[in-house]
C-alpha cells in the first residue's frame, strides 16, 4: 500500500514540477562499456603484449542540466570508470619517474576521470548542436611491481585538463529515436587527449512528462602524454568499445 501511495504522489508531484518549470531540462544517465586497451608506457612496455592489461566492462554515470537563460551556461558531470589491471612479463625493463622493473610484474593503469562541462546550445529544432569547455580531472596511476624484489615503478595520473566541447545529435520525429555524438579534445605540444562518443536512442513510451530511453553507443578515448610535460612518464593509451545503458530525461 506504502508503494502505491508513494508513486500516486510522485505521479501528482511531476506535473506540477514540470508547469513550474517549463523551459528547464534535467538528464540522467548511466551504461555499460564494455572496454579495450592498447598502447605503451615509456615506448618499451607495450599495455595488450607486455603487460597484459585487460579492462573488461566499466560503468559511466552523468548528469545535465539545462535552462533558456543566454549568457549562463548548461552543465553537465560525468565520471568514468577507466581502471586496468594485469600480470605480464617484461624482457626490457620499464622505467618510470627513475625506477625500473623487469620480469614478472603486476600492472595497473588507472585513468579514471570526472568530466566537469558548462556549454550553450543553438536554439534548433529537432537538431541537437551544443559547444563549450569541459574540465576533465583525472584521479588515477600507472605501476608495475615486480613479483621477484617488490621493486616498483609508478606515477600518479591526478592532473585536470582543459578541452574543448562539442555535441551533435539529431531527432528523428514521431519515432523515438535520436542518433548524436559528442567530442572532447585538447593537444598541447606533444601532448594529447581526446575523446568522442556515437550513439543511438530510443525513447521508450512508458511515462508522460519523463523520457526513458535504452541507448546503444561506441566510445573511444585516446591518451598520449610526453615526459617533457609529466616528468619522465610517456604514455600512449587507447581505451575504447561498445556500450549499452538507460537515460532518463525530464
Amino acid at each position: 500500500m506504502k508503494k502505491i501511495l508513494t508513486a500516486a504522489a510522485l505521479a501528482a508531484l511531476l506535473p506540477q514540477a514540470a508547469s513550474a518549470l517549463p523551459l528547464v531540462d534535467f538528464y540522467a544517465g548511466a551504461y555499460y562499456w564494455d572496454q579495450s586497451v592498447s598502447g605503451d608506457v615509456s615506448g618499451t612496455a607495450d599495455l595488450e603484449d607486455d603487460l597484459k592489461l585487460d579492462a573488461g566492462g566499466q560503468n559511466v554515470t552523468y548528469f545535465a542540466f539545462e535552462h533558456p537563460i543566454p549568457m549562463i551556461p548548461n552543465v553537465k558531470l560525468k565520471s568514468s570508470n577507466l581502471s586496468t589491471d594485469g600480470t605480464g612479463s617484461l624482457s626490457t625493463g620499464l622505467t618510470i619517474d627513475g625506477k625500473t622493473v623487469t620480469g614478472a610484474v603486476d600492472s595497473v593503469l588507472d585513468l579514471s576521470h570526472t568530466d566537469y562541462t558548462l556549454y550553450w546550445g543553438l536554439p534548433l529544432p529537432i537538431v541537437t548542436f551544443d559547444f563549450g569547455l569541459t574540465l576533465r580531472q583525472f584521479d588515477g596511476e600507472v605501476s608495475s611491481v615486480a613479483q621477484l624484489d617488490g621493486s616498483t615503478a609508478s606515477a600518479d595520473l591526478d592532473f585536470v585538463i582543459p578541452m574543448g566541447y562539442l555535441k551533435a545529435g539529431i531527432d528523428i520525429p514521431l519515432t523515438g529515436l535520436s542518433f548524436g555524438g559528442d567530442i572532447n579534445v585538447i593537444s598541447v605540444g606533444s601532448t594529447s587527449v581526446s575523446d568522442y562518443d556515437l550513439n543511438m536512442t530510443y525513447v521508450l513510451p512508458l511515462i508522460p512528462l519523463l523520457d526513458v530511453g535504452i541507448s546503444a553507443g561506441y566510445r573511444s578515448f585516446d591518451l598520449d602524454l610526453d615526459e617533457d610535460d609529466f616528468g619522465d612518464l610517456s604514455a600512449k593509451a587507447t581505451i575504447d568499445g561498445p556500450y549499452l545503458g538507460l537515460s532518463l530525461h525530464l
